[in-house]
C-alpha cells in the first residue's frame, strides 16, 4: 500500500510582469500557478506536461519552495513545507531534489565534476575528508552511468548528456525521496534522451525513488510516468492515470497536444521508386 509523499493543494502563484512593468510605478503581477492539486505517493511517477509558458518550470520551483506559492499547501508527508522552519526546510529540500533543465546553467563552471556532485554533501558537513569525496563522486558519477575518469573534468568538456547525467548524479547525493526532473531530455539528441530516461526509470525501480518528469514530449511521459498532469497558462486541464488519459483525453487542449505529436506516414511504394534524380 502506497503512502502520500508529495501533495499540492490548490497552488497558486504570481509574478511582477517586467515586459509590461510602466515606466514608472510597480510591475503588474501575473498569474503564473492558478489552483494546481496533485498527489505523489512514493515510488510514484507524474508526468507534467504543457507548452511553454504553461507554467511547468515555475511549478517545480513552487514545490521546492524556491519560489513559495502565496495560495494554497505543498505537504511533505502530510506537513505544510510552507510552514517548515529554516533548518527544516533544509531537510526537506535534501529529500525533493530539483535536476533543472539546463546544466550548463545550474553546473558550476568553475568546478570539477568531483565538487559539483558531492557539493550537498560538503554543504551538509557530510564528507568525512578528502578521500571520502573522492569515494563518494565515484559512486555518484557509476550510479548514473559515467565513467569515474570524469571526475577531473569541468563541465564544458563534457558532451550535453553527459552534463545532464552529473545534474542528475549531484540530486542523488543527499539520497533524497522524490526527484523533480524539470525538462532534462530538452536539446538532447533522440538516443541521449532514450538514455537518460532509461536512467530515471531504472532509479525509480531501483531506489524506490518517487519522480515528477516535466516535459513538453509527450511520447517520453507516456513512456516514463504512471500519472499525468496538463497544463495550460498555470491552470490544470486535465490529470489521472497515463493509459487512460492517452487512450481518452476528455479535454480539446490534451487532444490538441496528441494531435500535434508527429507520426510517419510513409508512402509504401517509395523504396520501389527509387529516389529521385
Amino acid at each position: 500500500m502506497t503512502a502520500a509523499l508529495l501533495q499540492a493543494r490548490n497552488l497558486g502563484l504570481s509574478l511582477p510582469d517586467m515586459p509590461n512593468k510602466p515606466f514608472f510605478g510597480a510591475a503588474p503581477m501575473k498569474r503564473i500557478l492558478h489552483d494546481v492539486s496533485f498527489t505523489l505517493d512514493t515510488g510514484g511517477t507524474l508526468g507534467v506536461i504543457g507548452e511553454s509558458g504553461s507554467g511547468k518550470s515555475t511549478l517545480a520551483r513552487a514545490l521546492t519552495m524556491l519560489l513559495p506559492p502565496q495560495r494554497g499547501e505543498v505537504l511533505f508527508q502530510g506537513r505544510n513545507a510552507g510552514a517548515f522552519a529554516a533548518a527544516e526546510l533544509v531537510a526537506y529540500r535534501s529529500q525533493v531534489q530539483l535536476v533543472f533543465q539546463d546544466p550548463m546553467s545550474s553546473l558550476n563552471p568553475r568546478r570539477r565534476v568531483a565538487a559539483i556532485v558531492t557539493q550537498p554533501l560538503r554543504a551538509l558537513g557530510k564528507l568525512a575528508g578528502a578521500d571520502d569525496a573522492a569515494r563518494q563522486a565515484t559512486q555518484l558519477l557509476e550510479r548514473v552511468g559515467l565513467s569515474a575518469q570524469l571526475a577531473g573534468r569541468y563541465p564544458h568538456e563534457l558532451s550535453g548528456g553527459q552534463r545532464q547525467r552529473v545534474g542528475i548524479a549531484r540530486a542523488l547525493a543527499l539520497r533524497p525521496m522524490a526527484l523533480i526532473a524539470d525538462e532534462v531530455t530538452s536539446g538532447l539528441d533522440v538516443s541521449a534522451q532514450a538514455r537518460i530516461v532509461a536512467l530515471l526509470d531504472e532509479l525509480r525501480r531501483d531506489n524506490g525513488l518517487a519522480l515528477i518528469f516535466i516535459s513538453h514530449d509527450l511520447s517520453l511521459v507516456r513512456s516514463l510516468c504512471d500519472q499525468v498532469l496538463i497544463l495550460r497558462q498555470g491552470e490544470v486541464m486535465e490529470q489521472g492515470e497515463s493509459a487512460h488519459v492517452f487512450a481518452q483525453p476528455q479535454h480539446a487542449y490534451t487532444r490538441e497536444l496528441l494531435d500535434a505529436i508527429p507520426l510517419p506516414e510513409p508512402d509504401p511504394g517509395w523504396l520501389e521508386r527509387g529516389v529521385p534524380a
